[in-house]
């Protein structure tokens, strides 16, 4: 771990690091297969704030080999819809939401209403804004943003432009893990208890102030400092 690394986290997460370190002592996290237990509690998490609550056997099926319910297989179905090397783009949004909600992909042809904050965009210019969002995103100015940084920017813009009918929030939360992990981040574990501060951190996002959203989605990351950790603990690594 690069000590540039370390000192972009707080002191607790750079000592999680470490301790992570010490645990997988040269093993390739990959080959412990660490990062699915990571994206396991993503599903889990980004389900109970879409509103359905599963458990953690439930979001595990596909491990074993077991049939999870529909929601549980759709979201594991689009955290691998998208090549990681891929940027956010308008098409990778696409990609997402059809394998999320198990529909064709379309972007909204419908108008949308939201209590508080900015309107969604108009229907008929849904696809422009994606589009000036893309271009955005491509720009040299956004790679030096520190990954929670780029997360919330995504997150919030998606959230605000609402491109969908349904299922706009799990885009939402899939685009803005890319983006961290693209910029050199770990992947968010966003939960159900998260819900009235990520509404919040919202609010302030539309009015541009991104660093509530962006705290959030830094103290997110952090979590799957913790359950990697558990992970190893609990196997017996010394």
């Amino acid at each position: 771990m690069h000590a540039s690394r370390l000192l972009r986290l707080a002191p607790s997460a750079a000592a999680r690091e470490k301790r992570l370190d010490a645990l997988l002592a040269g093993r390739d996290p990959r080959a412990l297969r660490l990062h699915e237990v990571v994206q396991d509690a993503q599903v889990l998490g980004s389900l109970a704030l879409a509103g359905l609550d599963y458990t953690w056997e439930q979001a595990t099926a596909p491990r074993r080999g077991e049939e999870p319910p529909g929601p549980v297989a759709a979201l594991h179905r689009a955290l691998a819809a998208v090549e990681p090397e891929s940027p956010v783009s308008v098409a990778a949004l696409l990609a997402w939401h059809a394998a999320a909600t198990g529909s064709d992909g379309r972007l909204r042809s419908t108008p949308r209403v939201r209590e508080g904050g900015p309107p969604p965009a108009p229907a008929e210019l849904v696809r422009g804004r994606l589009e000036i969002l893309e271009q955005w995103l491509n720009t040299p100015s956004m790679r030096e943003l520190k990954p929670q940084q780029a997360g919330a920017l995504v997150l919030a813009r998606v959230v605000e432009i609402l491109p969908f009918d349904a299922g706009n929030g799990r885009v939402a939360r899939l685009a803005a893990s890319h983006a961290m992990v693209q910029a050199g981040g770990r992947p968010p574990i966003l939960v159900g208890g998260d819900a009235a501060r990520l509404r919040e951190a919202l609010q302030q996002a539309f009015q541009l102030a991104t660093e509530p959203l962006a705290s959030l989605l830094e103290e997110a990351a952090e979590r799957g400092l913790d359950i990697m950790i558990q992970v190893l603990e609990r196997s017996g690594v010394p």
